[in-house]
Parts: structure tokens; C-alpha cells; sequence
């Protein structure tokens, strides 16, 4: 499940930071816009648009169906998509690579509630912490590996056709491994489908707040998707037009992003030795949203010129570029240790007869909350100055801090509680 997730991962970073990073550039041409710039906010906004279109479904079928069934019949399916995204690189089709982005959104929003279901079922209650943890590392981790190697093989010669190959080798081999995935029952086998987006879409946000203490962890972790979204798809612009960095560069600061944000992973696990681990979410959040600010005034001592623009060699051995180099893997690592503890609370909490349903409807939130993040940049292309969204973003994470601070005071047992008894929960 671990090896599949990462590589699903991987695939998906490379199909989507060779648009990011093939339009600006200009090696990728898309048909609807006379400004290229204009399709990126979109870009990043397809796969949480799929995912929202499909959750309703896709949690219905994670608890009614077994869950080694469900992983193999979605990671086939990527084989097909990833097929056709190949394809669409390789013929210079920048269109169709847009469509089987979304397509591949599609394929997530059945594939995630399987997974974050069957955690529970694979690991002891106690074990989930570090295993969402493991998990977030291996999420990261092949974001990273993502964004370099789809950013760096676009802009290459015969880009398009190199991209196409990872493609189809990460889904093949993602398949293969999910073969071996361990069986494991469906909890609810008798489940009557409901096929109505709308009222299942409601349905399972009733059970999100029927569930006691869910709601504020799934929503909480929901918050770091649209922040996260919000930088990962400024940073091609704010690389271009505010470090005025060369195209490698831009492609660096994202897989900063992504290693910290791993490293975070990687500490939420271990820093909560016995606890839920969301005392630390509070600190480090908070601390986030500080080293957001440090980027603003960081970005003109680092920043090249429009006629000397920053390399990768100069971010990484000035002073100024490896003070932020530092600074952006500090903030994303900060954000991992805030949102392992919070996956984790809503994975103990849920019921089992309607885990699923409530775990898609927290891969529904999270990619709703994606969208506005994405949509953000607009603001950027429309003239405003890129270093604009870390502030905005740092405003945020103190927001969401003194929240949950203020939460601790009104509830003591909300903010450290192991465990809470699920209500009885209808089907």
C-alpha cells in the first residue's frame, strides 16, 4: 500500500509539474488561452475539482467492497490514464494532457478513501500516528521526486516523450505491487448505494459531525491542502517574477517544499512518543505561519535580476539563497508535524461501519479547500506582487494556531485526548 501510494504519487507530480512548469516555459502549448499564464490556476485546480465530483461514490465503494479488490481495480485503471497522458506529452496534445490530469483526479478520489480506510484496519490504534506519519513521508518524498523529475524532463529535448515513459513505468509498477496488498473485510457489505452527488455528499458530512471529535481534525487538515496548494502552484511565478530565478529553480523551491514537508512527516511520528501528537500541530503551525513572513523579506536579498537571473548553484551556495532554501524547507516541515497528528485523530475516531464514507468526505474537504488555493494565484496573474501569498499564507497558519489554542482552553481533553468512543452511528 506504501510502495502504491508513492508511486500513484509520483506519477501524478510528474503529468502535473510538466504543465506547471512546460507552460510557462513555453514547450507546452494549451489550446482556450491567449496567455498561457492564464491556464496554470486552472491546471492546479483540476485534480481537487475531480476529486470532488467523485467522493460521494468513492467512499460508498471503499466501504462496501473489499479492500484489496478496490486497490487492485483502481491502480489498473491508472495503467490506462497514465497510458493516454503518455501519449498526449509525446504528440505535443497539451489538451489531452490537461483532460487525463483530470482523469487521473478521478482515479485518486477512489483510490485515497480506500487507503486512509484500510489504515485502521492494517494498523493498531496506537500505530496510526506513525503510520500517517510513514505515510505523509512516502506522500512527500515522491512529490518531491515528482516535481524534479517532470519539471526537469519537460524542458529537456524530446521532453514530452520522456515524461511519457515515466508515466506508464510508475503506473505499471504500482500496479504490480498492489497485487500483494493484504486482504482485508469490507465494513459495510450490505450497503445500499446512493447515487445522488448531492444528498451522499451531505450524508457523509452528517456523519463527519454525527462522529464525536471528527470534525475538527478532518476540517483542520483540510486547512493544509489549500495553503499547501496555494504556494506549490505561486511558486513558478514567484520563481519567475519575484527571485527572478531560472526554470530549474522554480522546480528546486517546490521540491524544498516537498522534502521539508516530508521531514515534518517524519517528526510528528516521533516527537508524540504516547500521545495524539495534536499539541504539537498547534506549535508548529504557528511557527509555520512565522517562517511564511521570513520568505517575504528574504526574497529580495536572494533575488537575481531580469538580466542575470538566479541559478540553482547560486541559491544554493550564496548566503542569502541558503537562508531561504532554509526557511522553505523549515516552514513545509513545520506543516508536516501539523497535519500527521490531525489524519490520525480522524482515522481513531471514525466508526467503523461508515469509515470510509466519512474518510472520503475528509479527501472531499480537503480537495474543496484545494481549489480556493489554487484559484488564489489568479491574483498573481493579475499583476499583484508573488511574495504576496506567503504573507496571506502566514496570516492563515497564526489564524488557524490561535484557534486551536483557544479550543484548548474551552475543551482541556480537546486538544491532547488519545482516543474518543465513537457515538452509535445510523448506516
Amino acid at each position: 500500500m506504501w510502495t502504491a501510494l508513492s508511486l500513484g504519487t509520483f506519477a501524478d507530480n510528474v503529468l502535473r509539474q510538466a504543465l506547471l512548469i512546460g507552460i510557462p516555459a513555453g514547450v507546452v502549448a494549451v489550446p482556450f488561452f491567449a496567455n498561457p499564464d492564464d491556464a496554470i490556476p486552472y491546471i492546479g485546480a483540476i485534480l481537487p475539482v475531480a476529486i470532488l465530483l467523485f467522493s460521494s461514490i468513492s467512499g460508498q465503494l471503499a466501504d462496501k467492497y473489499e479492500t484489496s479488490f478496490m486497490f487492485r481495480r483502481t491502480k489498473f485503471a491508472e495503467i490506462v490514464l497514465m497510458t493516454v497522458a503518455a501519449f498526449a506529452f509525446a504528440s505535443g496534445r497539451g489538451g489531452i494532457a490537461i483532460a487525463m490530469l483530470f482523469a487521473m483526479g478521478a482515479q485518486s478520489a477512489f483510490f485515497s478513501p480506500v487507503r486512509v480506510a484500510a489504515m485502521p484496519k492494517y494498523l493498531k490504534p496506537d500505530e496510526l500516528l506513525r503510520g500517517n506519519g510513514l505515510c505523509n513521508a512516502g506522500l512527500f518524498t515522491f512529490i518531491l521526486l515528482g516535481y524534479v523529475v517532470g519539471g526537469f524532463l519537460i524542458i529537456q529535448q524530446n521532453g514530452g516523450a520522456k515524461v511519457g515513459v515515466v508515466l506508464i513505468a510508475a503506473a505499471i509498477a504500482g500496479w504490480l505491487v498492489i497485487l500483494r496488498a493484504p486482504f482485508a473485510a469490507a465494513n459495510a457489505p450490505d450497503l445500499k448505494f446512493n447515487f445522488n452527488g448531492v444528498t451522499q455528499t451531505v450524508n457523509m458530512f452528517r456523519l463527519v459531525f454525527q462522529a464525536p471529535g471528527v470534525a475538527p481534525p478532518l476540517f483542520g487538515a483540510a486547512a493544509f491542502y489549500l495553503l499547501s496548494t496555494a504556494i506549490t502552484v505561486t511558486v513558478p511565478l514567484y520563481g519567475r517574477d519575484a527571485l527572478f530565478a531560472e526554470p530549474l529553480v522554480w522546480t528546486a523551491l517546490n521540491g524544498l517544499f516537498a522534502i521539508g514537508a516530508g521531514i515534518g512527516a517524519i517528526a510528528a511520528a516521533s516527537l508524540a512518543k504516547g500521545r495524539s501528537g495534536l499539541g504539537f500541530s498547534t506549535g508548529a503551525i504557528f511557527a509555520a505561519g512565522v517562517m511564511s513572513f521570513a520568505v517575504y523579506g528574504l526574497t529580495p536579498l536572494a533575488a537575481g535580476t531580469p538580466d542575470d537571473l538566479l541559478s540553482v548553484g547560486e541559491l544554493f551556495t550564496t548566503p542569502s539563497g541558503l537562508l531561504l532554501t532554509f526557511v522553505f524547507i523549515a516552514t513545509s516541515a513545520l506543516a508536516g508535524v501539523y497535519i500527521a497528528p490531525l489524519q490520525a485523530a480522524v482515522q481513531r475516531r471514525a466508526p467503523v461501519i461508515v469509515r470510509a464514507r466519512i474518510l472520503a468526505a475528509g479527501v472531499f474537504a480537503n480537495a474543496a479547500f484545494a481549489i480556493p488555493g489554487s484559484l488564489s494565484v489568479m491574483a498573481i496573474t493579475g499583476g499583484a506582487d508573488p511574495r504576496l501569498a506567503f504573507v496571506a499564507v502566514g496570516f492563515a497558519m497564526i489564524g488557524i494556531a490561535v484557534f486551536m489554542f483557544t479550543r484548548r482552553r474551552r475543551l482541556p481533553e480537546g486538544l491532547y485526548d488519545e482516543m474518543l468512543v465513537p457515538a452509535r452511528v445510523k448506516q
